[in-house]
């Protein structure tokens, strides 16, 4: 078994962990706070391992991916978490694995990756599992013309976030080989908590959302740090993944871990939406199969 296979595995792993991780630290935190302790901790652990092995940087080529990179993750992780905090990890996360068929438009513009038979199955198969998704509950009852769900506003979040990390994730790779996974990972993540201690102030909000959390600090203090470390993994698995093997590869991989965060959403949220939300979830990951096999 290759390297890059299991990486990729535990790159989805992390992701469907770190997502309801998120869902139920924003119970009890403000957005900005979550994030700027995700990325402090995760860019302080993965610091460390810049030094374990040389690392030859080509300045201008790192500085204009990690820039685009900075901006576009910025945006994807705010749009992320609000998406998370007001609807179900089961019914919004699924969303996130619309990025495969993004690829195959950006990772072709930017990397060269070309369109096959193959992935336009692919295509053909996530289409029908986002369709599934949107399936209202009381389908029966208003009847077809209410079938597609236009208005609910976490979904259009979680189809942008899915369009902005197909572009990251081909830019993250120009940045990796003008560096290191772990000196882009270190990097990108410390700079993110600049990003959000600055938006952090700039919206003047409290860290705590209700009263009620200050009763549970020690308990939220566990998950924070526990995201931070789950994060870390994250990251190096998936930036040492994609320097060894096809962006599409790692990333199809990745997306698998909204089965994980399905999973957990009914176990331990007890969100009822699971059925539905496998369904389509399991088309989905089928078609980015095709799309990268």
């Amino acid at each position: 078994m290759e390297l890059w296979f299991i990486l990729s595995v535990l790159t989805g792993t992390f992701f469907g962990v770190q997502s309801v991780l998120l869902k139920i630290l924003s119970k009890y935190f403000e957005q900005t706070f979550v994030l700027k302790y995700l990325f402090l901790i995760a860019g302080i652990l993965l610091l460390p391992a810049i030094f374990l092995s040389p690392t030859r940087v080509e300045l201008r080529l790192f500085l204009m991916a990690f820039s685009i990179s900075l901006v576009l993750n910025t945006v994807a992780y705010h749009l992320l978490l609000k998406a998370i905090a007001h609807y179900p990890v089961s019914i919004v996360m699924p969303y996130v694995g619309l990025t495969p068929l993004f690829l195959t438009m950006t990772s072709y513009l930017i990397l060269g990756e070309a369109l096959t038979k193959g992935k336009i199955v692919g295509i053909i198969f996530i289409v029908l599992g986002g369709f599934i998704l949107q399936l209202p509950e009381n389908l029966k009852e208003k009847g077809w013309r209410h079938l597609i769900n236009w208005r609910e506003k976490g979904i259009w979040m979680m189809v942008l976030v899915a369009f902005i990390w197909s572009i990251t994730a081909s830019v993250e790779k120009i940045a990796v080989n003008a560096s290191s996974p772990e000196f882009y990972g270190a990097f990108i993540h410390l700079a993110l908590v600049g990003v959000f201690v600055f938006w952090g102030k700039w919206q003047n909000r409290n860290s705590i959302k209700k009263p009620e959390a200050l009763k549970i600090t020690s308990g939220g203090k566990k998950y924070i740090l526990l995201i931070g470390i789950v994060s870390a993994a994250l990251a190096w698995c998936q930036l040492v993944a994609i320097k060894l093997t096809f962006v599409s590869y790692v990333i199809a991989f990745k997306r698998a871990g909204v089965l994980v965060s399905t999973l957990l959403a009914f176990f331990i949220l007890k969100e009822r939406h699971y059925l539905k939300a496998l369904s389509g979830t399991i088309l989905i990951l089928t078609g980015a199969a095709f799309i990268t096999l």
